[in-house]
Formats: structure tokens, C-alpha cells, sequence
């Protein structure tokens, strides 16, 4: 039976100092960096996800919608939903290249900002049935482009990862599905969807940003519950 990992991504208070905007269907993909070095200077790489940013918002969204003065300097476009890549480091990409198999699946979520309210939602974003994995620094050069850890020049680090989706199964999804509340002091899956999907390996469904990786307890009653959402996925950071 395939596996399946539950792996947070995208800009957030402690990855970049912002949180990428959402209404109650559609979102916006914005990418992390580092909240250690935030600058009006920031990476340039940014404008793409800027201008999406700036054509979804409505002129009543809420003021911390609004696109950042400050971001970081430099960007971390992981994963990369028109390269179907996605890669990691240190415990969290050890524990991918050890427990994850091509054909088991990674779900990305992330933490979005309601253009309505300016609340906090914790969704699913994105959906990877996984075509081969390579340590990083064993990617063929024709491929660096194609993920941010071999981007600029390959990767020379031993503990970095680096995986492929296969095409037609994974990508982005084109409305975010919402699986976070905040109860007993922190952000975790609900409750009923805790019960439906057969629980996590993670106590009380903790959904935070951590290194460990939480596992489905139980893939197969996971991924009846996600393909009923009817999921839509495009091979691109956003539409």
C-alpha cells in the first residue's frame, strides 16, 4: 500500500513574514524564504507571484492581503508546481528519502490569509504522486532548473533531496480544501477529518511548522476522502 506524507510549504510568519491571500475557493501560491533577512530589496524572483497577487485581489480585501513593503532576500520556489519538483534538506528530506517510494504520495498544505476577514486557514495547495527521487547532488545538470536546490549551479550538500511528480496525477490544486482550526493552543486538523482520514503520526492532528513530517495513518481511507473533493491539478505555481 502506498504511503503518504502531510509537508507544509509556502510563505508564512516564520517563512517569509507574510501569508499568501485566499477566498473561499481559490488562493494564491507564494513561496518561503528566510524571516531572518526581509528587505524592500527582496528577491526579484518574487515579481511573478507578486503580479498574481495584485489581479486576485479584490479592491475590499483585507488590509493584510495586501502585498508585503518586505520579503525576503532570498526566495525558496519549493515546490515547484510547473517543474513538478520538490525538494528538501536535514531531517525532513532524510525522513522523505527513507520512508517515501515512487508511488506514494506527498500533500502539501499551507497557511493562508482570508481576503474577507484576514483569519488565518490552514488548506491543502498542492498533490504529488511521486515518479523517482535523487539525492540532490546527483541530479543530472539538464535537470538543476528544474528544482530551487539545484537552481543555481547544482547542489553540493549530502543531506539535500530532491523528488519528480508524476504528470497528470500531481500539480497544484485550483481551490484550496480547508483542513485546520486552532484548538488546545495551537493550529491542527480538525476533528471529523482527523476521524475520516484514519488519523496522522502526530498527536492531535499538529499541524504547525516543525521538522517532523506528519505520516497518514492510513493512506488508503486518506486518499478516498481527497479524490471525493474532486480535486482539480495544474502544473503551474498559479493559474
Amino acid at each position: 500500500m502506498s504511503q503518504g506524507l502531510l509537508v507544509r510549504v509556502g510563505i508564512d510568519a516564520t517563512s517569509g513574514g507574510w501569508n499568501g491571500p485566499c477566498n473561499e475557493n481559490e488562493f494564491c501560491y507564494v513561496p518561503m524564504g528566510s524571516s531572518k533577512d526581509l528587505t524592500p530589496n527582496y528577491d526579484t524572483a518574487y515579481a511573478p507571484f507578486r503580479r498574481s497577487v495584485e489581479l486576485f485581489l479584490p479592491e475590499s480585501a483585507h488590509r493584510r492581503c495586501r502585498w508585503p513593503h518586505r520579503l525576503p532576500r532570498k526566495g525558496h520556489c519549493d515546490p515547484d508546481f510547473r517543474q513538478l519538483s520538490f525538494g528538501d534538506a536535514g531531517m525532513r528530506g532524510a525522513r522523505i528519502f527513507s520512508e517515501i517510494s515512487p508511488g506514494d504520495f506527498l500533500v502539501f498544505y499551507a497557511g493562508l490569509r482570508s481576503v474577507d476577514t484576514g483569519c488565518l486557514k490552514y488548506s491543502i495547495i498542492g498533490f504529488y504522486v511521486i515518479d523517482h527521487m535523487i539525492k540532490a547532488r546527483d541530479v543530472p545538470q539538464e535537470d538543476w532548473h528544474r528544482n530551487a536546490h539545484t537552481r543555481d549551479g547544482g547542489c553540493h550538500r549530502d543531506g539535500d533531496v530532491v523528488l519528480f511528480a508524476k504528470p497528470g496525477e500531481s500539480g497544484r490544486l485550483l481551490r484550496h480544501l480547508q483542513i485546520g482550526s486552532y484548538r488546545d493552543g495551537a493550529w491542527r486538523v480538525t476533528e471529523d477529518l482527523l476521524a475520516e482520514w484514519g488519523g496522522l503520526s502526530v498527536k492531535n492532528g499538529y499541524i504547525q511548522r516543525s521538522a517532523y513530517l506528519p505520516m497518514f495513518t492510513d493512506p488508503k481511507r486518506f486518499m478516498a476522502w481527497f479524490k471525493r473533493q474532486n480535486p482539480q491539478l495544474i502544473a503551474l505555481d498559479n493559474p
